[in-house]
Formats: C-alpha cells, structure tokens, sequence
C-alpha cells in the first residue's frame, strides 16, 4: 500500500479494520502487507514500513524556500494583526476556525478553490472524520453556511489549491510568496494537515513559522507540541497555556480560543513583552530547523513514540 508519503492515522481512518479483516479472510499474517511511503512514525501497526521518512519530508524540502534573513525584534514587533491564518483546503476544522477568526485582530488567507465545501458534499461522496455537530449547533452551522455563501475571502497571493501542483517546484514558490506576508502579524494560528488520531505529520504549514521566526499555536492532533519537543524544537508554554495539546478535535480549538482571547486582551505593552520572550524560542527554533534541513541532526532513526 503507497500513502504517498502522507501521514494519516490508519486506525482513525478504517483502514486497519479493512486490512485485517482481508488478511483473516485469507489467513495471511500481518507482516505479509508492506506500508510504502507512509509518514506517520507514531502508530503502532503490525505491517511492514518500507521507505517511510522520519521527520516527514516538509522539513527536507524546505530547502527549497529557505529564508536567508533571521528577523530581528524590531521586525517581529512591527505587526498590523496580532495573529496570522493561512489557510488551503477547506475541512470542516478549518472552516469553524476560519470563521471563528474572521472580524478578530487576526491577518487571514484563503487559497481560492472550486471545490465544494465540506457541508455541500453528499455522504457518500466523502468521508470526514470531524463532524460538524461537534463543531457547531444547527443554528451556528446555518449561520455559516449563510456567512461562506456571502463572503469572498481574499488570497493574500492570488493562487489557488491548483497553483501548488501546476509543475513540480510550485510548492516552492507559494511558500516564498507567503512568507513575505510574514511580517504583516505576530502570532501565526496553524491548522495542519491531519489533526485526528495517533498521527505525527508536521507540513510546511508548521515549518514556515518556524522559518519566520513566529511564534504558533498550532490545530493539530494530540501531542503534536510535545512530539517537536522531542524533536528539539522548544514550544511556547512558558508563555501560555498549552495543556490544548491533551485534546484533538473541537475541544483542541476551544482552548486554542481561550489563548487567543487572552492574549488579544493584553495591552500592546504586554504583548511587546511577551512577544520579546517568544522571539528567543522561535530562534532557538529556527536554528534548529536549519540544523535538521542541512543534515546537521539525524532524526532518520528518532524516536517520536515516546511522549
């Protein structure tokens, strides 16, 4: 099976159920079925892992867009919103969240698409693991619904989910062109890739912040942070509050709001301070993506498991 260098929770998924029941079928054992490719180095499975890259391959490829220039303070104090959100895909997470930030002190991207929403899918067309209900009562869901059909929202670059894929390099260059908006907030919001599950799959929606030097609260699975701690990486609780990596789902993001509500609340003299504090965490960190992308750090052999 080819996972394409994706790192979704096969559990989460259903797909160990289906494997397991076509392995019983004909009694075949476990290590008959080889995982190719697949970027998920926390779950446990009992099948074969070949060619499966720890960390993921967005930290390698981020060469590719590598900014040469360390902001200093006095950029990373020069802001118009406090909070950044970029945002590609539409799931049902990141729409809630994206409409949670919209009117708030937050400097917001959408990628255009002409893809459906989420919700304009028929069941059987596609399966999501987030339901909305968790999210949203009915009277919110209609709402949004009503407030996505009205609103246009802006794509800080002009490209679309298509631009990333037309040739082979274009990752590189929609990377490029959102961190030059990096200096146009303080605090990024990241909504990764796969947020349910046993799942550890950091992508360039991590890895730019990083780069940028900015601090990040980050909508992911559980034990996202704790697991780039063990990378080396150095996260912001000493700042704020991040018991949110406990949870996954809509009570992640609930907390995540409690943060941002905090900390927008804070007079500017506090958020200077504050942010001065981040600023020597995001070095420390940017420093250590540059040791992992130039080699300088084998993770190859890590152990992500043990949180």
């Amino acid at each position: 099976m080819d996972m394409r260098s994706e790192g979704p929770s096969l559990e989460s998924l259903g797909v160990c159920d289906v494997i397991n029941n076509w392995l019983s079928q004909r009694q075949q054992s476990p290590d008959s079925v080889q995982l190719l490719r697949w970027s998920n180095p926390v779950e446990p499975v009992p099948y074969k892992r070949v060619e499966c890259s720890n960390p993921s391959h967005f930290f390698p490829m981020s060469r590719n867009y590598w900014l040469d220039t360390t902001p200093d303070i006095e950029q990373q104090l020069s802001y118009d919103n406090f909070f950044g959100l970029f945002i590609g895909r539409i799931t049902f997470a990141r729409a809630v969240i994206l409409y949670h930030c919209i009117n708030k002190n937050v400097f917001v991207s959408k990628m255009t698409s002409n893809n459906p929403y989420p919700w304009q899918f028929k069941p059987h067309e596609e399966k999501n693991l987030d339901q909305l209900c968790d999210w949203l009562t009915t009277t919110e869901q209609y709402q949004m619904f009503h407030w996505y059909d009205q609103c246009a929202i802006p794509s800080v670059d002009q490209q679309g989910i298509l631009d990333q894929f037309v040739t082979p390099n274009s990752y590189i260059d929609t990377n490029r062109s959102l961190l030059h908006h990096y200096g146009r907030f303080a605090v990024e919001i990241v909504c990764e890739t796969y947020t349910m599950g046993n799942t550890f799959f950091p992508t360039e929606k991590t890895i730019r912040p990083i780069m940028a030097c900015k601090p990040m609260l980050v909508y992911g699975p559980q034990y996202f942070l704790a697991r780039l701690r063990t990378m080396g990486f150095r996260t912001y609780n000493d700042l704020w509050d991040e018991s949110y990596d406990l949870y996954q789902g809509p009570e992640r993001w609930q907390r995540i709001q409690k943060i941002i509500n905090a900390l927008s609340n804070q007079s500017k003299e506090d958020q200077q301070q504050l942010l001065t504090q981040a600023h020597a965490i995001a070095l420390h960190n940017r420093q250590r993506l540059h040791d992992i992308v130039t080699h300088q750090v084998n993770l190859t052999k890590h152990d992500y498991k043990n949180i």
